[in-house]
């Protein structure tokens, strides 16, 4: 590349830190107009900036000083971060482009940008040091299992008996994995040494396994039962062929009872941040159903990008799923010079819906409101903008025009509209509407807003929070869903107690929400938040601003743990989620490394009794598991 951008460290406080930025020109031409882009993940500090002018929209700072930059040159400049001290590599710049002026227009250039000099010295990276696998190894670690002798051969005439209606969805996964793993085509048949036997005393989503030398047989009840069991066998399929005796395949015989700790086993998936492509979705719930996760929890839209088709706003997917240097949304994170994007249609979305199911997955979707609303309001002005609204606020991700106005009539027509169609597409019993990290000073400028509160007398901007939020709940009432939120849904104290809240700033957030009435599910960022760096190396991908989760952290989170919560209250706890947000994951190969193999830990978590859980037991069975994912060339951390 013709430039190059390099930043450094060169004071630190323990709540403010200063850097220095050099940007080369390394080419043989002066740059006369010129303005330089780069992404940052911490707000700067405008008067901090030793000179030139700098704007920030979200990760995009836009910096210009109207001098040339002449060639084999170089700029310097300094500027201040309201921060603890960085420790990661992943906190430097993501991406950098210069915006250059010429006869013929502007061009995006694209800018060389070198790993930040913390000025410090970290540990190095720590690599997984695991055990030999165990002869079963089973993730998450079932309720009884008993190992047997002798095995079940998968010959060339293995077929899955025809079962009920119940179990059929999970006899197609279970045919469809087989067939890929062996090579050969496994299909439904009338008969056959794999059988689905339904039983109606055991317990929903309970499940037995039983491999004997004749067949196997999984039993269940209810069709959850059944996909959970079929994700067992799944497991019990070797990595490679034994050619014991004169077979190529086999299951050692065993009998396994088991059944979930919690009923809610969820990942949130973000794909607002950067676009997933549906093959990397579909392959992650995928994983997911094979470690008995039964939720996917689909972040749909966000600022930077909105991911689903509105038959009745299609400026949302024209507009708002794009962002790029001459789009209407800016450039963020990691693609600068070019445009990134992409939306999911429905017939996509549906198609995820039935791939989900077949597995025992429920696919959760989510609209953020009201804030993390950028790419809406970008979209749709004419609608959710009220031009009088003089407000003056930040966002915590360094927005200032993110947050839709309660006090605005096309507000309600936006949500109502947007939700009646999510509510069609999808047939979960509920909807998660986001509610978090809606800014200070929003609406205080609004004379809609202004007199909204009047009319209702409140007298907190929270209470229009929850005036919205209480309409949306009401609307999706009328849907028959239910409404989730993270925990800033209960700001203004206008929610039902129906609503559930998903806890994510910490466990005694979510204590508060039990005791106030709330069911709630667990997913702290402290321990399930998959973008957190999972090694204090400054060179581990990530991000720590929740802390460093390793997967030890994460194998050992138990809800309340040190906490006084009644046995009462914990009823109130639904299940536990983690999350993979995507601000700095774009990539097939770091969108694998975030996720495995803290996945796995946290399944244990989500199923396992408290006191069958073994830390040196699960790397064992770990490292086996690993084995299949070496297999299926997923790039997990080492």
């Amino acid at each position: 590349m013709n430039f190059r951008l390099d930043l450094n460290v060169i004071n630190v406080q323990p709540n403010e830190s200063r850097f220095a930025l050099v940007l080369h020109n390394l080419s043989e031409t002066n740059i006369e107009q010129w303005q330089l882009t780069f992404s940052v993940s911490r707000y700067v500090k405008p008067a901090s900036v030793s000179h030139g002018t700098l704007k920030q929209i979200g990760s995009l700072c836009i910096y210009e000083t109207g001098k040339p930059l002449n060639a084999n040159n170089h700029l310097y400049l300094e500027f201040s971060h309201n921060t603890k001290p960085f420790s990661l590599h992943d906190e430097g710049i993501g991406d950098a482009c210069l915006l250059i002026t010429t006869a013929d227009g502007v061009k995006a250039c694209p800018v060389e940008t070198t790993v930040i000099n913390l000025g410090t010295q970290t540990p190095e990276r720590i690599p997984l040091n695991l055990p030999a696998p165990k002869a079963i190894n089973l993730i998450p670690q079932p309720k009884a299992m008993v190992a047997k002798q002798g095995y079940f051969a998968l010959t060339d005439e293995l077929a899955i008996a025809s079962p009920s209606d119940c179990a059929k969805p999970a006899a197609l996964w279970l045919a469809e994995e087989l067939s890929a793993h062996l090579r050969r085509d496994v299909s439904l048949k009338q008969e056959g040494h794999i059988k689905l036997v339904q039983d109606a005393k055991l317990k929903d989503s309970h499940y037995r396994v039983s491999v004997t030398q004749q067949g196997v047989t999984i039993t269940a009840s209810d069709a959850t039962g059944f996909s959970h069991g079929v994700a067992t066998v799944l497991q019990l399929l070797p990595v490679q062929a034994s050619h014991r005796h004169y077979v190529a395949y086999s299951l050692p015989c065993v009998e396994i009872e088991d059944h979930p700790r919690f009923d809610y086993r969820g990942m949130m998936l973000d794909c607002a941040r950067h676009f997933h492509p549906l093959s990397r979705v579909k392959d992650l719930i995928n994983q997911l159903a094979r470690f008995k996760f039964n939720h996917f929890h689909w972040h749909l839209t966000d600022d930077e990008g909105w991911r689903i088709q509105i038959d009745a706003y299609p400026e949302l997917t024209e507009i708002g799923a794009w962002r790029g240097p001459f789009e209407t949304l800016e450039p963020q994170y990691t693609s600068l010079s070019k445009i990134h994007g992409g939306f999911y249609t429905k017939d996509e979305i549906r198609d995820v819906i039935e791939f989900a199911a077949k597995r025992g997955i429920t696919v959760v979707p989510e609209i953020d409101i009201p804030g993390h609303c950028r790419a809406a309001i970008k979209s749709l002005p004419q609608l959710l903008v009220e031009d009088a609204d003089t407000s003056v606020y930040r966002s915590i991700q360094n927005y200032t025009d993110n947050v839709l106005n309660p006090g605005l009539k096309g507000t309600y027509t936006f949500i109502e509209t947007v939700l009646k169609e999510v509510c069609e597409l999808f047939p979960a019993p509920y909807v998660h509407i986001g509610a978090d990290e809606v800014p200070e000073g929003v609406w205080i400028n609004s004379p809609a807003c202004q007199a909204l509160m009047k009319t209702h007398g409140y007298q907190d901007f929270k209470d229009l929070q929850g005036h919205l939020l209480r309409h949306a709940e009401n609307f999706l009432s009328t849907k028959g869903k239910q409404m989730f939120g993270w925990e800033e849904a209960v700001f203004g104290d206008k929610v039902s107690k129906d609503t559930v809240i998903f806890s994510w700033l910490s466990e005694q957030s979510g204590i508060e929400c039990i005791r106030n009435g709330y069911p709630v599910v667990l997913q702290p960022g402290q321990e399930t938040y998959l973008d957190m760096a999972q090694d204090y190396s400054a060179c581990e991908p990530g991000t720590d601003w929740a802390c460093k989760v390793p997967l030890e952290k994460a194998y050992h989170y138990e809800p309340f743990a040190n906490s006084n919560v009644t046995a009462k209250e914990f009823e109130r706890v639904k299940g536990i989620q983690c999350a993979l947000w995507c601000e700095m994951t774009h990539t097939q190969s770091r969108f694998e490394y975030m996720i495995f193999p803290r996945l796995m830990a946290i399944a244990e978590v989500c199923w396992s009794a408290k006191e069958q859980r073994d830390w040196s037991d699960f790397q064992a069975r770990l490292s086996g598991q690993l084995q299949y994912l070496d297999r299926l060339g997923i790039n997990y951390r080492r």
